[in-house]
Formats: C-alpha cells, structure tokens, sequence
C-alpha cells in the first residue's frame, strides 16, 4: 500500500500566501468564465507548489483537496476552542491552540467562517393575567 505523501511546510507556507492574496479563488465563481479564471489560478498555484524545492508534486485537483482539508481541519479546531473558552468553568484547561499559519488560514478564510453569524433569539412576550 502506498504511503500518503505529505505537503511541506514551505508548501503549505505558499499556499496560504497564494490563498491570502487570492481569496476569491476559495469561493465559487459564477459562470462560465469565473470557473475557468478559477481553473487557470488553481493550476498556476498548482505549478508554483510543485516548483517548491521540498515536498511533494500534485495535481491542482489533489492541491485544491489539501486546501479544503486543510481549512475543514482548522474551523473545526478554532470552533472547539471558542466552545471550551465560552463554556462554564471547573474544568481542565483547554490544551489546543492554533498555530501561526492555522490563524492565519482563519484570517484567510474569515472568522464568520468559524464562529457563524449571531443569531438573537426572540422570546416569546409575557402578558401578565388582568385582575
């Protein structure tokens, strides 16, 4: 079986500087042109990872795979230390923190990504019985 070969960290360095200088390429393009825009920076960015001196060569297919897991693994991560830092105290700490390019990936991918909108809860209006 063969091993899954891992991106460096030179590579996920320029991934995140491609992606921060080309946000819009993370959202779905409309039309036609939009997605063929998309498929020329993916396979340029694709072009400059494999140029890397370390780490591994992939298909702009494959690099668009390493970004989305990428940013599902760290909103799910950013998301779980927001729940533990708003929960009630007594318990432990929470051990997780986000390493300088997973914050920037959240800066990347913006922190509604992670935290969603706020949402106000309406209650329901008291009517106090006549007497």
């Amino acid at each position: 079986m063969e091993s899954r070969a891992r991106a460096s960290a030179e590579q996920f360095s320029t991934l995140l500087e491609f992606m921060d200088s080309h946000g819009h390429l993370a959202k779905p393009q409309p039309g036609a042109q939009g997605r063929l825009r998309a498929d020329r920076l993916w396979q340029e960015l694709a072009d400059t990872l494999n140029s890397v001196g370390s780490g591994v060569r992939k298909t702009s297919d494959k690099w668009k795979k390493v970004w989305a897991c990428w940013k599902s693994k760290t909103k799910k991560k950013a998301l779980a230390i927001r729940r533990h830092a708003s929960g009630t105290g007594g318990g432990p700490s929470c051990r997780l923190i986000l390493t300088p390019l997973e914050a920037r990936v959240v800066g990347v991918i913006g922190a509604l990504a992670v935290e969603g909108h706020k949402i106000e809860e309406q209650g329901f209006e008291v009517i106090k019985p006549r007497r």
